[in-house]
């Protein structure tokens, strides 16, 4: 099978114990050196009691939660050198290193595009075990698998599903998507010790984006032939 992963999204989660989202503002981020000073936004700031946004004209988007902030950046036309949130979390966390930090996220969003029923019957034909109990109700049942690996610096979460994608200037298109959670939880027993790995876990964005692309290099490399039993269902 000759097709390619498109990587869509980076989004970066770094998880607290608890924080204030009204806390996040264009001037907090710009004058703490978080962001740079050039950097326009795209609309107006978002702020309520459970979360508050900035958003900018390149793409990225910041938000604060009472549990977590997320950074999330497209990585359309994008190589590994002009990817900006991975500095701008390592700054945030920096800045606000008073904090309870508990986990780190590093989340990838990527797409396999087909053509017709492709994406389905590569779920349903090559990824699992074909049968009856996939001719069960009046639609043709749509798929998705859950997957786990252990690394020995984090455990990556991965979940591959069919779907339908709205491209710009363009019609929809069948694909199947691969999400990647790199999951890092923080064993520091100071706050100074959960900083470091904080930035650590950050730092290996790049490593975790290798690991992905090769986890879903061996889904395209698979063979017909090669299954993933599922139990029968009953009618």
């Amino acid at each position: 099978m000759n097709r390619s992963l498109e990587v869509q999204e980076l989004a970066l989660v770094i998880a607290v114990k608890q924080q204030d989202p009204s806390l996040l503002t264009p001037d907090f981020l710009r004058y703490s050196g978080i962001v740079p000073q050039e950097w326009e936004l795209s609309r107006q700031p978002v702020r309520a009691q459970q979360v508050a946004q900035v958003s900018y004209q390149n793409g990225v988007s910041i938000l604060a939660y009472p549990d977590r902030t997320v950074l999330v950046e497209s990585l359309s036309d994008k190589d590994s050198e002009t990817v900006e949130i991975p500095a701008i979390a390592q700054r945030y966390s920096e800045v606000l290193r008073n904090m309870d930090y508990q986990a780190v996220g590093v989340n990838f969003r990527g797409y396999v595009s087909f053509s017709g029923e492709g994406a389905h019957d590569y779920v349903c034909k090559t990824l699992l075990s074909p049968g009856s109990w996939q001719q069960v109700g009046t639609q043709p049942m749509r798929a998705g698998l859950n997957l786990v690996y252990t690394f020995e610096r984090n455990q990556l979460n991965l979940s591959v599903q069919e779907a339908m994608l709205q491209l710009p200037e363009q019609e929809r298109l069948p694909v199947v998507l691969f999400t990647g959670n790199f999951e890092s939880q923080l064993k520091g027993a100071t706050e100074a010790e959960r900083l470091v790995q904080v930035q650590q876990a950050l730092e290996g964005w790049r490593s975790d984006l290798a690991t992905y692309q090769q986890v879903v290099g061996q889904f395209l490399d698979a063979e017909a032939t090669t299954l993933i039993p599922m139990p029968a269902m009953p009618v």
